[in-house]
């Protein structure tokens, strides 16, 4: 339970870290591809999405995950920090929010190991990648695409937290897995693909800000109600009433960070994997 905390905390970190670097390379003169900035973004990125799957070992999806929305306000901390962009006001504010709401969330979770992947988890994650999938052939409203993004990012971190249960010490005996298992990291993969494709045809066609919005609350609702209804991860008995006060907290101070003049930074730190 301590060691999933501290990957937790090291995850989100990871991740904040990563949308200050990201933001860096996007912004200079050359090309983002060949900026070191860029390259050790994403690399930050990795690292999160890692020590967030190893959190996922004992956490529910969803403090994970409205802890990893949460990253925005590490990138907008240490973009102040780096004189990048400065803290005004309603920044400082939407930060506290986002505190307060991922405190209210740890303060109604009840830790323990995921349940093992079920038939049932494959078919309602596939339906969604199918969704996805469906969705990159098709011309969309912009929010459409954040939505779907949303959901590619959430069907990755709900196939990550059911994987994770399966790690043993016989992992690697590759042939002797379910069909269940090698369905779960197919989904796992399928999902942060294509929630890449449609966060970056969003962004190519409107302002960050409504298709990272759609994003963030889809990533954050998809898996919060996938593990209440077919995981079992009820909250502390009476504490419904907090999941939600700390779900809207969370959401609330997140996208308050996403203002027009603040947008660019924070799509180029969102995470790849989520878990977000």
């Amino acid at each position: 339970m301590t060691l999933s905390i501290v990957c937790l905390i090291v995850g989100v970190l990871a991740y904040g870290w990563a949308g200050a670097r990201l933001s860096d390379g996007a912004q200079g003169e050359a090309h983002p591809l060949k900026s070191p900035a860029w390259w050790m973004g994403t690399a930050l990125q990795g690292a999160g999405f890692f020590f967030t799957l190893l959190a996922r070992g004992h956490l529910p999806l969803l403090i994970v995950q409205a802890a990893v929305v949460g990253g925005l306000a590490i990138t907008a901390l240490i973009q102040h920090l780096a004189g990048t962009r400065a803290l005004k006001t309603r920044d400082v504010l939407a930060i506290g929010v986002v505190v307060a709401g991922i405190a209210v969330l740890a303060a109604t979770t009840v830790p323990g190991p995921a349940v093992p992947i079920e038939p049932i988890h494959v078919a309602v994650l596939g339906a969604g990648v199918a969704i996805c999938l469906v969705g990159v052939f098709l011309p969309l409203h912009p929010g459409v695409f954040g939505v779907l993004s949303g959901l590619g990012f959430a069907i990755s971190a709900i196939a990550a937290r059911l994987l994770i249960a399966r790690l043993d010490a016989d992992i690697w005996r590759f042939w002797e897995w379910p069909w269940t298992l090698w369905a779960g990291g197919f989904l796992l993969v399928g999902g942060l693909v294509l929630g890449q494709v449609h966060l970056t045809r969003g962004l190519a066609v409107s302002h960050a800000v409504g298709v990272l919005g759609a994003n963030y609350v889809t990533s954050t609702i998809v898996p919060a109600a996938f593990g209440l209804v077919l995981m079992h991860e009820l909250p502390r008995q009476g504490m419904m009433w907090a999941v939600v006060a700390g779900l809207v907290l969370s959401l609330a101070g997140a996208l308050s960070l996403l203002r027009p003049d603040q947008a660019e930074p924070a799509a180029q730190g969102l995470p790849l994997g989520e878990d977000h």
